[in-house]
């Protein structure tokens, strides 16, 4: 626990620095990703639930030859389990991430090496895409802040791999941004080849591109109310291309987990009717609008069906944004209180994060 208060601790107080000194946002900015990344890529093998499987399949790489691994695609065995006889389970894993393991394995020989290099790629990437989308100081240290304390960082202990995925895929916006829609495919392309997941990024793309996005609004509430109808249908979809995925989507053992998560919920509703409301034509704000009720109607269904909340996650990242610039459409007063609840809430999310069996934190070395 003494690990993240030491980093929540450094966050609070170089936030508050920077914040009332002539720094720009982007040392604050990288200044906190590096400290993420220390923690994250010198933990042990027991911080995190999957941590122990990523330093295995890094280890056993190193005696997979390149032909095996590029022998199928886009997903190798990299362990295979007998049960005795001709019986046995095969574990598979995305053909390009058993190659990048492979490549780090060959250079520094550790596994540990394939944590702390993902950590600083991912946190380098997250921290550029703060930096391209807010250019407001006191709104990317708050977008800092959300980063640190929402699932993104913390869930990087765990599902690791699609963590760096988010992080690959984000990049396809400023690509859009100037016009460069092919190197925005590949972007995403490439993060599917480490998730097969992040394919579905290509929504948040298109919506990107999406002119009139007001008058089109209500077309995704109704989208989202009825997504319970139509997941059966993705699911039938998704079982042609991934057995393994559908049955990610058929299987729930996560549960109703609201709590905290649920006065998250709340504060984005009440965010999003203050915004709809100002009668605003950014298209920019409305993205993040749509982008929240997609993450909203998406987690409302994975609380049914498993691992829909880890598509979710591709969504809630843009949380980071939609909460600083939502600080807009607050009176000076208000938008005090709006802040601190922000603050307050992202603090208690930590920690309750922190405080997780799970989390306990101990060093590699």
């Amino acid at each position: 626990m003494s690990v993240y208060i030491f980093l929540w601790g450094a966050v609070v107080v170089f936030g508050f620095i920077a914040s009332r000194s002539n720094y720009k946002a982007k040392y604050f900015v990288l200044f906190s990703f590096f400290l993420m990344t220390i923690v994250l890529g010198l933990r042990g093998a027991t911080v995190g639930e999957d941590t122990k499987m990523y330093l295995n399949i890094a280890e056993r790489v190193t005696n997979i030859s390149w032909k095996e691994v590029f022998s199928s695609f886009p997903t190798s065995q990299w362990r295979y389990i007998s049960y005795g006889g001709l019986s046995g389970f095969s574990e598979r894993t995305e053909t390009v991430y058993l190659a990048y393991c492979k490549l780090i394995m060959l250079i520094f020989h550790n596994a540990q090496a394939v944590l702390l290099i993902t950590a600083a790629i991912t946190n380098a990437l997250f921290a550029k895409f703060i930096l391209d989308n807010i250019t407001v100081k006191q709104d990317a240290i708050l977008a800092v802040y959300i980063y640190m304390c929402d699932a993104m960082f913390m869930n990087s202990f765990n599902t690791m791999r699609q963590i760096l995925a988010i992080s690959i895929a984000v990049q396809s916006i400023e690509l859009i941004k100037k016009e460069k829609y092919k190197k925005a495919i590949a972007c995403v392309l490439l993060a599917a080849c480490f998730h097969q997941s992040a394919i579905v990024f290509f929504a948040a793309d298109l919506f990107y591109l999406l002119k009139k996005k007001k008058e089109r609004y209500i077309y995704l509430l109704v989208t989202v109310c009825a997504l319970p109808v139509l997941i059966p249908v993705a699911i039938k979809v998704v079982s042609i291309f991934s057995s393994k995925y559908a049955s990610y989507l058929s299987v729930s053992f996560w549960g109703a987990q609201l709590r905290g998560t649920l006065l998250l919920w709340i504060i984005i509703a009440i965010v999003l009717f203050i915004m709809i409301r100002a009668n605003q034509s950014d298209n920019i704000d409305w993205w993040l609008i749509y982008m929240a009720t997609i993450y909203i109607g998406v987690e409302l269904v994975g609380m049914q069906l498993t691992v829909i909340s880890r598509v979710a996650m591709y969504f809630r990242i843009f949380l980071v944004l939609l909460f600083p610039i939502a600080q807009k459409y607050f009176t000076k007063k208000s938008g005090q209180f709006y802040k601190i609840g922000v603050v307050m809430l992202m603090t208690v999310s930590f920690f309750s994060y922190a405080s997780s069996p799970a989390r306990l934190y101990t060093f590699c070395f």
